[in-house]
């Protein structure tokens, strides 16, 4: 059986480290001989940090260091540790042993000394997929260990883990790989397997990473089959379609031809290419157009016109695609609804385009709407004149031959205002105030109160063609005129009227009525009551 690449050519001492960072603080730490009982390395997938931690391993245990420190990989301890069959160095996956038995059991094992090795290493694999308990029974051992035991705890995720057990560690971060470290990886092992390959390719396939060393040679192991390495090849296997395909889809978006847009989405996908990918692909040139419009990186070869406003937009449709096709039923949907979505938002870009007389005759009907409401205020304004000669045509007779379709327009404005106008009356026309009559102080005064004054007064100047303000004044004389309508209408912004201190007719509360005049009793109460 061929043994994988990934495998083949894991790093065994720590110069074959390919994190930079990661590689020389490990260096600084066990040049000096003083390192710690527990290490934390965190950091994403694939980027060497199990391997590191086999690297410690036969560092602490080797027999006969290279520069003091270094791992021979030549003594029986070292080969040991690298095949994986020495009983004291414990690789331990907490995804699948997380609970608190198995770290009891851990802690009952530890107690007992090394059968062969100086050190008893523990490798905690996820160590963030450990429960709470486990933790909790973890801790003490990992502050007060042993003399002859290491734990190397690694995780791809630190920000769950207890700040209680990051505190017992020394932290070792590994961080994304960047191209050029990836692609120097990847020459090496092109020139230890004697394989022809190009630059292109190699750049491409540290693209395809995404900052990860284990899936990049997994990627080279693919397309290296026939001991060469192609950029076409490594675009098929990886199901990826190359730049200018790219901007050829750009292009139809640029025209906003949308049809063409989703045929080559059809192709795409009968060609078997990956639609993340493609995705991704297609986000990064849009990353790469924005940012050179702001004056950031260069310019490609192949190009389209959009402005910053436009490629912000498709960044945000096909972001979200993106995040949609994992989870779709038809996988290219998504794409699909971009497209059209970015099709029908802000119509064609150039007049040729779909939808090009839709979009005229949306501006033209907005433009009739704008006008019509433009001449509607117009007439408004109109409909309240502001010389004096017509306010002074006002006259008491009009007033009170249309008082009730005054009163019909003020019901449904407020149904109170209008309970309150019934309670009264027009006395006189003096200029622009119009003088009403109430009877009750009460009364009066809500009819002054800013909102039914203005209710009045735009109502009444509808109604006589002229403008109209409120004057109120109380009744003076003995009794109401006839005749005093009950309200009926519950007054509901209004709270009922208290019930007056003195008697809103003092000369009846004066006279004196024969008690058995009875015929003048019931006068007087129909007067009252109406």
């Amino acid at each position: 059986m061929t043994v994988t690449f990934y495998l083949k050519h894991r790093p065994q001492t720590f110069q074959e480290l390919d994190s930079t960072q990661a590689r020389e603080e490990l260096i600084k730490i066990f040049k000096s001989g003083k390192y710690p009982h527990a290490f934390l390395f965190s950091g994403p997938r694939g980027i060497g940090k199990t391997s590191a931690a086999r690297i410690v391993a036969k560092s602490v245990n080797c027999l006969s260091p290279k520069a003091g420190f270094e791992p021979c990989n030549k003594c029986t301890n070292c080969l040991t540790i690298t095949k994986g069959i020495n009983v004291d160095v414990f690789e331990i996956d907490a995804a699948s042993n997380r609970g608190i038995d198995d770290i009891k059991e851990l802690r009952e094992k530890i107690k007992l000394a090394p059968s062969s090795l100086k050190y008893k290493v523990y490798i905690i694999d996820e160590v963030h997929m450990l429960t709470t308990e486990a933790f909790n029974a973890l801790l003490k051992t990992l502050e007060e260990p042993p003399e002859h035991a290491i734990f190397i705890l690694c995780t791809t995720d630190p920000e769950k883990l207890p700040k209680t057990v990051i505190s017992r560690c020394q932290r070792i971060n590994f961080k994304s790989a960047d191209e050029k470290e990836i692609t120097l990886r990847l020459k090496k092992i092109c020139e230890q397997e004697k394989i022809d390959c190009e630059e292109k390719a190699l750049k491409e396939i540290a693209r395809l990473a995404q900052g990860g060393f284990r899936d990049a040679v997994k990627i080279l192991g693919q397309v290296s089959i026939d001991g060469k390495v192609t950029l076409e090849e490594v675009k098929k296997t990886a199901g990826v379609l190359g730049d200018s395909e790219v901007f050829e889809f750009l292009g139809l978006l640029e025209k906003k031809a949308a049809k063409e847009a989703l045929i080559f989405l059809d192709g795409a996908v009968e060609n078997g290419v990956n639609l993340r990918t493609f995705t991704e692909e297609l986000l990064c040139k849009l990353r790469a157009l924005l940012l050179e419009k702001y004056g950031v990186g260069g310019s490609d070869k192949e190009t389209v016109n959009f402005d910053s406003s436009e490629i912000r937009i498709l960044i945000e449709l096909f972001f979200k695609a993106y995040q949609e096709i994992k989870y779709s039923v038809v996988p290219v949907l998504p794409l699909e609804m971009a497209v059209i979505e970015w099709s029908e938002a802000s119509g064609p870009k150039r007049p040729e385009g779909n939808g090009g007389e839709s979009q005229k005759d949306e501006k033209s009907e907005n433009k009739k709407e704008d006008k019509g409401k433009e001449i509607k205020a117009e007439e408004e304004k109109d409909a309240f004149p502001k010389d004096g000669k017509q306010a002074s045509s006002m006259k008491l007779e009009e007033v009170v031959s249309r008082w009730p379709e005054i009163l019909e327009k003020v019901k449904p404005l407020n149904h109170s205002v209008q309970a309150l106008l019934k309670a009264s009356r027009p006395l006189s026309c003096e200029g622009d105030f119009l003088i009403l009559e109430v009877f009750y102080k009460f009364h009066k005064d809500q009819l002054e109160t800013e909102k039914c004054r203005q209710i009045f007064e735009k109502t009444a100047s509808e109604v006589l063609h002229c403008s109209v303000k409120l004057k109120c004044t109380l009744k003076p004389v003995d009794r109401p005129a006839k005749p005093l309508p009950v309200i009926e209408e519950k007054l509901d912004p209004i709270p009922p009227p208290p019930r007056p201190k003195e008697t809103p007719y003092p000369s009846r509360a004066a006279k004196k009525v024969d008690q058995n005049d009875t015929g003048d009793i019931i006068k007087l109460a129909e007067e009252i009551f109406s």
